[in-house]
């Protein structure tokens, strides 16, 4: 078995008569490197991002239902928040201006709730648009997941799998997600964090970091899974031995109680943060059912409430690879991709042709197989649950919706890409299509085009 694929069971204290020099080496690479990771990764996404919104024509937008797109931004933030406040950042500053009430519909039950507490609080503060405080959380946010994915793989593994684990997370298609007004950054610092606390056997920190990461997303309540992985490892099967311990290791369970009180407080029902997702087009089906009509299409049976047209069936498209011909046929075409009609038709052919989410969902089941054998089995424990539990309520829009996004904050999926690719003649090619990808994704993000 090579080095970087031993499992560590405990944290091991340092070996007697290592210098203090090299102590304070380590330290300070385990902060500078996640730092110049989060520096590469933030020019990635925000250079493209905000030349697209400056110069570029946007698609329509999706901007929320109630209160519509809010006015252009000025200053600073009109370059650097305004390009990445679109999508669900509209709807978390929505919540954070005016908070759960449902005098227009329960939507924004969809959306949980600390990231648009904190967005509300920092606007109290600073006196900023709560977009600007919601860009500042998520940008600082990953530099912090940075640091501690980086302390927990090096850990488990060792310095130079966790040094590739942050260049594949940061450099993935996708991550402009964490950038954004959007909850990945926050969720994966929160998650991250408490899941290296409990791997150190700090449960009460564990348990209220556990609990902030289960009012930031509703994957957050299945931290639980892997929490009972490793109380069991450091406590084992005799229940004397498990108290007072248990107590910090459940408080996640809390998460889901304390919106739904939110939400009863907002005249809502206890239950809208589970009965709002029909609102969004989603249906129940089976993993299997999910992905036929993700791969061949199906017909949909859209809830009695979100039905337009009076019919309770509606027609699902299946991934669309016709981007693809036409790339090929016209890549020596450069006025296809410059010109503003064609361009404009080929990226939205690209945008809601599905095949992202296809992709990248059959890409993380097989990293997720593959680590039931190379990873400690909690890291498994994270991934699968969020992973599967999207499967059994697709989009009626998007089967697959917004899977390249619900991967990003499960890093045991990217440690798997760093044990995988190792040799540099391979690593530094995908780094380098990857990274194109990103940039390229944040540039349709900013225009409004559909991207998870």
């Amino acid at each position: 078995m090579s080095t970087d694929t031993v499992r560590i069971d405990r944290v091991e204290p340092r070996a007697r008569g290592r210098s203090s020099v090299q102590t304070s080496v380590w330290t300070g690479e385990a902060v500078r490197f996640p730092l110049m990771v989060g520096l590469v990764h933030w020019l990635l996404v925000q250079i493209p991002a905000t030349l697209a919104s400056r110069n570029l024509d946007p698609t329509n937008d999706s901007a929320p239902f109630i209160g519509g797109m809010p006015r252009p931004m000025t200053g600073l933030a009109s370059y650097l928040v305004e390009p990445m406040r679109l999508w669900d950042g509209l709807w978390y500053r929505l919540i954070a201006r005016d908070g759960y009430e449902i005098s227009e519909g329960t939507a924004k039950a969809a959306f949980w709730p600390l990231y648009p507490w904190l967005m509300e609080q920092g606007v109290r503060i600073t006196g900023w648009t709560a977009e600007s405080v919601g860009y500042l959380i998520s940008n600082l946010s990953f530099l912090g997941a940075l640091i501690i994915v980086y302390r927990i793989v090096s850990i488990d593994f060792d310095r130079d799998v966790a040094r590739r684990t942050l260049w594949a997370l940061a450099l993935f298609p996708t991550a402009l997600f964490f950038s954004a007004v959007y909850t990945e950054s926050l969720f994966l610092l929160l998650a991250a964090g408490a899941l290296l606390a409990a791997r150190q056997g700090n449960w009460w920190v564990a348990g209220l970091v556990g609990l902030l990461a289960a009012l930031t997303r509703s994957a957050g309540v299945m931290i639980l899974l892997p929490f009972a992985v490793l109380f069991v490892k450091q406590h084992g099967w005799d229940i004397r031995r498990w108290f007072p311990h248990l107590f910090p290791a459940v408080l996640p369970a809390l998460g889901p109680a304390i919106f739904g009180w939110q939400l009863e407080r907002a005249g809502a029902s206890f239950r809208d943060f589970i009965d709002v997702q029909e609102q969004w087009w989603r249906f129940p089906a089976t993993p299997w059912e999910t992905f036929r009509c993700a791969t061949q299409g199906c017909m949909a049976e859209v809830p009695a409430h979100t039905e337009q047209t009076g019919n309770r069936f509606f027609p699902v498209q299946g991934a669309d690879w016709t981007w693809l011909d036409r790339l090929v046929s016209n890549i020596f075409n450069w006025s296809y991709l410059t010109d503003r009609v064609p361009s404009e038709q080929f990226r939205k052919l690209v945008a809601d042709s599905d095949t992202l989410e296809l992709s990248v969902t059959i890409g993380a089941f097989a990293l997720a197989a593959i680590g039931l054998k190379r990873l400690p089995l909690y890291y498994s424990a994270f991934v699968l649950p969020p992973l599967l539990v999207p499967l059994f309520s697709p989009g009626a829009v998007h089967p697959l919706m917004s899977m390249p996004r619900f991967v990003l904050p499960l890093f045991p999926l990217f440690v798997m890409i760093a044990l995988l690719v190792r040799q540099r003649w391979l690593a530094l090619p995908l780094a380098i299509v990857s990274a194109a990808l990103l940039a390229v994704l944040s540039m349709q993000f900013a225009n409004w085009y559909w991207v998870s």
